[in-house]
């Protein structure tokens, strides 16, 4: 009795928290760090903050390339040569979108709510 207590008051959690985003967009949000691409070994993130606009806020990851990598060849590796959109996940009732793009040497991602 207590689990499906338990399961029904979290799905109803879920089910708020996903009307709050759609409702009151996005404006502030941001995703967790479990939507952010994992980095490969050998590249490190040199600077990560947020920016924000009218159509809300997002994540900006920068990323600096293994040695002799170049920021087109890590995208390809994290799978980012075209803007993705993620779906709502368990723990996150969110759409997602993530993209990236090189810039001086670096490779630019953002990552934030449709």
């Amino acid at each position: 009795m207590a689990v499906s207590v338990a399961v029904g008051l979290l799905s109803c959690l879920w089910v708020l928290g996903f009307l709050r985003l759609q409702v009151f967009g996005t404006e502030g949000a941001l995703p967790p760090d479990s939507r952010i691409p994992t980095v490969p070994p050998g590249a490190s993130i040199v600077d990560e903050g947020m920016e924000c606009a009218s159509g809300g806020c997002w994540r900006r990851i920068t990323v600096q390339p293994a040695a002799g990598q170049t920021p087109e060849d890590l995208a390809h590796d994290m799978g980012l040569t075209e803007e993705q959109s993620l779906s709502p996940t368990l723990f996150d009732p969110g759409s997602v979108y993530v993209g990236a793009r090189a810039k001086e040497g670096k490779l630019i991602i953002n990552v934030g709510y449709l």
